[in-house]
């Protein structure tokens, strides 16, 4: 239950890891010896119950004047935390802490936190944080109407948007990179790119203009505010959280023979080397597109295009 404190608040997936986060919780947050109150002090938690409880929960937790915020699951955790604590007024926004308990772990390697639950308590016993960009998106979902949400992370059109739909639909019986992977080769086996408009605005006042050349079909778009994606692949190795732009990635359609290549090149953060690959760095972007065309933000699939990104500068604090 929601109460009016100015301790942490912890919001916690018990499904997160396959499971694992229901037992890692368990673990360290116990009243008696629990490492979670030796470090951080008194706290109070819930558990979510169904998809978009963690928003809601988020931007109760900040109206009620909590001192931070913690999501404990993964990357799709954070995503629905993030939009809840962006729903509050920004002069009640709490600070954003991260126990990461997931299977991907993407947006934690772009903010540097360690890797271990032990190393990110410290940091949320510590006071140390950083303001953030977000990306605001308006999209199509999947009742054919249009909304909005926030996402500290990537979002991806094309191919990308069919893989995480994939993914999601299927059961995953190994890691989530081998199974991002798989994915990736049965959409690509059937993939047929659309024909897409992608229209950016960079900064006008400076006299910023785009006059890329982008490809008419191509086989992706990835819009990053941070450096990885599926598990690991850092799509964006140079994007920053901070910078107040985001890094516009459009792939073209490769033949299949091209495709352990691309990868390859991807995992060694070369892959903005390929000739297939046109790049830029834009505040805003809108996309269009003929057909249906997948899109999903942070990992999560939801919805289709047309859809609109623009960057809101620092406009999340984290714990770091």
């Amino acid at each position: 239950m929601i109460k009016n404190s100015k301790i942490p608040f912890f919001i916690v997936n018990p499904i997160s890891g396959g499971g694992l986060g229901k037992k890692l919780w368990s673990k360290i947050s116990s009243k008696i010896s629990g490492e979670l109150q030796k470090k951080v002090g008194n706290f109070d938690f819930e558990e979510t119950a169904r998809v978009g409880h963690a928003r809601t929960l988020a931007r109760k937790a900040a109206h009620a004047g909590y001192s931070m915020v913690v999501a404990f699951g993964g990357d799709g955790t954070i995503h629905e935390v993030v939009n809840g604590l962006y729903e509050a007024p920004p002069s009640s926004r709490p600070p954003l802490g991260i126990l990461s308990a997931g299977t991907g772990g993407d947006f934690i390697k772009t903010l540097g936190l360690p890797p271990t639950l032990s190393q990110q308590m410290d940091i949320l016993a510590g006071n140390s944080t950083q303001w953030i960009d977000l990306g605001h998106i308006e999209f199509i979902n999947f009742e054919s109407k249009k909304e909005s949400r926030v996402f500290v992370n990537i979002a991806d059109a094309g191919l990308g948007g069919e893989v995480v739909r994939i993914l999601h639909r299927s059961r995953q019986t190994f890691g989530r990179r081998l199974a991002y992977l798989a994915s990736t080769i049965k959409a690509y086996s059937s993939w047929r790119p659309a024909k897409l408009h992608i229209t950016t605005d960079r900064d006008t006042k400076n006299n910023f203009h785009s006059s890329k050349k982008w490809p008419e079909k191509p086989l992706c778009v990835i819009i990053a505010n941070g450096q990885y994606f599926g598990g690991g692949m850092p799509i964006s190795p140079t994007s920053s959280l901070d910078d107040g732009y985001f890094d516009l990635i459009v792939v073209r359609s490769m033949n299949p023979i091209f495709v352990p290549l691309a990868l390859s090149l991807l995992y060694t953060k070369q892959f903005l080397r390929l000739p297939h690959v046109y790049s830029d760095r834009v505040k805003s972007v809108t996309l269009e597109g003929e057909g249906r065309t997948s899109l999903d933000i942070d990992g999560e699939s939801i919805g289709s295009l047309p859809a609109t990104f623009k960057i809101l500068p620092r406009t999340l604090e984290v714990k770091i």
